[in-house]
C-alpha cells in the first residue's frame, strides 16, 4: 500500500501527484487527515479496492484525479 497509514502524518501536505508510477494496493483511510490537501492526482497506477469514505473529510480538496486505476465501487457522494 503506497498511501498507507503513515500518510496521515503529513498534515500540511497540499498537493500529491503520483501519476504514472504503477503503484498498487489501496488508499488508506488515513488520507482523511490531510486537511490542507487541495490537489490529489493518482492517475495511471494500479490502485485497487474502493476510494475510502474518509476522502470526504478533505475540506480543501479542489482537484481529484483517479482515472486509469482499478477502483471498485463509486466515489463517495459527499466529496467536495
Amino acid at each position: 500500500m503506497i498511501l498507507d497509514s503513515n500518510i496521515g502524518r503529513l498534515e500540511y501536505l497540499q498537493d500529491i501527484d503520483l501519476t504514472d508510477n504503477y503503484f498498487s494496493g489501496s488508499i488508506s483511510p488515513e488520507i482523511g487527515k490531510l486537511k490542507q490537501l487541495g490537489r490529489m492526482v493518482v492517475d495511471n497506477n494500479v490502485f485497487k479496492s474502493t476510494v475510502p469514505d474518509e476522502i470526504t473529510q478533505l475540506i480543501n480538496l479542489k482537484e481529484l484525479w483517479l482515472s486509469m486505476n482499478y477502483f471498485t465501487g463509486g466515489i463517495p457522494e459527499n466529496i467536495g
